[in-house]
């Protein structure tokens, strides 16, 4: 027997990790900071959207672990979120050189 909600749970997760990514995305235009706090997130997508704190928590967490987006620290020690794209990458390392030496960004440009 076929459970729908399955399908629906597994669809609502992808659909809610392309929300995340796009928040970061339209979060971080060449006009802001490279990076996007979680609080500006969870601000969007929980307490201006539809999904629930845990779930964009996890989505952040599931972008991290797919190298779809890497989270630093800034000069006054807030959490960040920025995408893995060449765009983002050049605009957070031209901001913050020390990220330069993050191993994922150093993955990232092929600089291992």
């Amino acid at each position: 027997m076929h459970n729908h909600s399955d399908d629906s749970n597994e669809v609502d997760a992808e659909r809610r990790y392309n929300r995340v990514l796009s928040t970061i995305y339209h979060q971080t235009s060449p006009m802001q900071r490279p990076g996007v706090t979680p609080e500006k997130i969870y601000l969007s997508l929980v307490a201006h959207g539809s999904y629930d704190r845990a779930g964009v928590k996890a989505s952040l967490q599931a972008a991290l672990d797919n190298d779809d987006a890497i989270a630093y620290e800034d000069e006054d020690g807030q959490l960040r979120f920025a995408l893995l794209t060449e765009d983002s990458v050049n605009r957070l390392v031209a901001e913050y050189p020390e990220v330069a030496a993050h191993e994922t960004i150093r993955e990232f440009r092929g600089d291992t």
